[in-house]
């Protein structure tokens, strides 16, 4: 009766060990389950999100090198705009202080004298030009050039024009326009391609970077 009650005790002890066992791996092989999948999420949220970064990342490189590009234009539009009012500005102030009652006087001188050329025998001259400069100008033109210009000759004001003169060759219908409005003009207009030129090789500088072929090959 003892030895039967020692057996059993002994099979339930085992059974006890080996269930406890049992539960234990279980225990273990869950919690290793779970580690692996908590692995697996974190390594898969942290790809993500670096994914998400490097293209947050290329999009602001994207719009921060266009902003960029948009501000190197803007600004060599503005340079040139700057550049342009500069010259312009001086390039007025140069041609009114060119453009005195001598000066204007010659400048007609050759106009007649190169349509007599041409056989235009012009004998009605208008010219038109400001208050400030007709008394100066009537005196040189009668003093040097009235034999050239013939007895046709008609000088009056016109209070629109600040500095130089307009000049109407009547029986040919040909004008000419030489104030200082319109040669300031003109002179822009010829020095607008080299402008053009000098800020299209700025903009090709910076696009292509001070860096930019100036290796040595080694």
């Amino acid at each position: 009766m003892e030895e039967q009650l020692q057996g059993l005790l002994d099979r339930i002890r085992r059974d006890g060990v080996e269930k406890a066992e049992a539960e234990a791996e279980q225990i273990l092989t869950d919690a290793r389950a779970e580690a692996a999948r908590i692995v697996e999420d974190a390594g898969r949220e942290a790809a993500e999100h670096v994914a998400r970064a490097e293209r947050d990342a290329e999009v602001f490189m994207e719009r921060a090198t266009t902003t960029l590009e948009q501000s190197g234009r803007d600004f060599l539009l503005q340079l040139r705009s700057a550049i342009e009012d500069v010259l312009r500005e001086s390039a007025r102030e140069s041609i009114g202080e060119a453009l005195t009652p001598d000066t204007m006087g010659g400048m007609l001188e050759r106009m007649a004298e190169a349509y007599a050329k041409k056989d235009f025998n012009e004998s009605r001259v208008e010219v038109l030009l400001s208050e400030q400069d007709r008394e100066a100008f009537v005196e040189t033109v009668f003093d040097h050039y009235r034999d050239l210009l013939g007895e046709g000759l008609d000088i009056r004001v016109d209070e629109r024009l600040q500095k130089g003169f307009k000049v109407r060759f009547l029986d040919y219908r040909l004008y000419h326009d030489f104030t200082l409005e319109a040669i300031a003009e003109a002179l822009s207009g010829l020095l607008k391609p080299p402008l053009d030129s000098i800020v299209a090789r700025a903009a090709e500088d910076d696009a292509v970077g001070p860096g930019a072929g100036s290796g040595d090959g080694s």
